[in-house]
C-alpha cells in the first residue's frame, strides 16, 4: 500500500507508515490494484535492498572547545556527500507530491471524451442508443483510470527504490565516520553548521543530555 499522507510505500501487513506514523488505510489506487495490480511495481519493491543499520554513536565531547573541533571535523567529512542530502530532500518532496489518481477526474474526463465521440457518431448513425454512450463511457473511464493507477504505482515504487538506495549510500558513509557522536539526522553539513553557531554563541549548552563545559 501507499501512505495517503506522505506517499511512502507501506508493507501489506504493516499497521502504520514507518516514515510518518500515519495509520495504514487502503486508498482508491490500492483497492484498484488489488484486482489489476502492477507486476512492475511489485518487482521494484521486491528488489529493494534492506536499510543499512546504523553504527553505535560515540560519546559526546564534554568540553566546548573539543566539541567545536569535532563538529568542524565532522562537517568537513560529511561535506563530501552534501549533494546526496540535497537529492534526498528532492526525492522526499517528489514522494509527497506523487498523488494517486482520482476516480472522479477520470469519470468526468471520460464522460466528456465519450460525449464528443457519441455526438460525432450519431451524426452518421442517428439510431445509436444512449446505452451505447454509457457503455463506452464506463469502458473509457475504467481503462484510463486503471492505467493511471498502474503508472502511479510504478512511479511511487521507483521513487521509493531511489530513496532507499540513496539512504543506504548516506548510511554507509555515515557508518565510516570516525568518532561520530552525531545522530544521522544531524549529519547534514548545514545542520552541523547550525550546531557550531549555536555552541559558539552559547545558544546550545548541552547535546544528547551532555552539558558542555568551558
Amino acid at each position: 500500500m501507499i501512505c495517503k499522507k506522505c506517499g511512502c510505500i507501506i508493507e501489506p501487513e504493516a499497521k502504520e507508515c514507518s516514515f510518518c506514523g500515519e495509520r495504514a488505510e487502503a486508498g482508491q489506487e490500492d483497492l484498484m490494484t488489488r484486482f489489476v495490480g502492477d507486476d512492475g511495481a511489485r518487482e521494484i519493491i521486491a528488489a529493494m535492498p534492506r536499510l543499512v543499520a546504523l553504527r553505535q554513536l560515540e560519546d559526546v565531547p564534554q568540553e566546548k572547545d573539543r566539541m567545536l573541533s569535532e563538529l568542524n571535523r565532522l562537517q568537513g567529512y560529511f561535506a563530501h556527500i552534501r549533494g546526496k542530502y540535497a537529492t534526498l530532500g528532492d526525492l522526499w518532496l517528489m514522494r509527497t507530491q506523487n498523488a494517486e489518481p482520482v476516480l472522479a477526474n477520470y469519470t468526468i474526463g471520460g464522460g466528456i471524451a465519450t460525449l464528443f465521440f457519441f455526438l460525432i457518431l450519431t451524426g452518421f448513425f442517428p439510431s445509436v442508443p444512449w446505452t451505447f454512450f454509457f457503455a463506452v463511457w464506463l469502458g473509457v473511464t475504467s481503462i484510463f483510470y486503471v492505467q493511471a493507477g498502474k503508472a502511479h504505482e510504478r512511479r511511487a515504487a521507483q521513487i521509493e527504490a531511489d530513496i532507499r538506495g540513496l539512504e543506504n549510500e548516506v548510511r554507509e558513509f555515515y557508518n565510516r565516520a570516525d568518532g561520530c557522536f552525531l545522530p544521522l539526522d544531524y549529519s547534514d553539513p548545514q545542520i552541523i553548521q547550525e550546531l557550531i553557531t549555536g555552541v559558539q554563541n552559547g545558544a546550545i549548552t548541552s547535546f544528547r543530555e551532555v552539558k558542555l563545559q568551558g
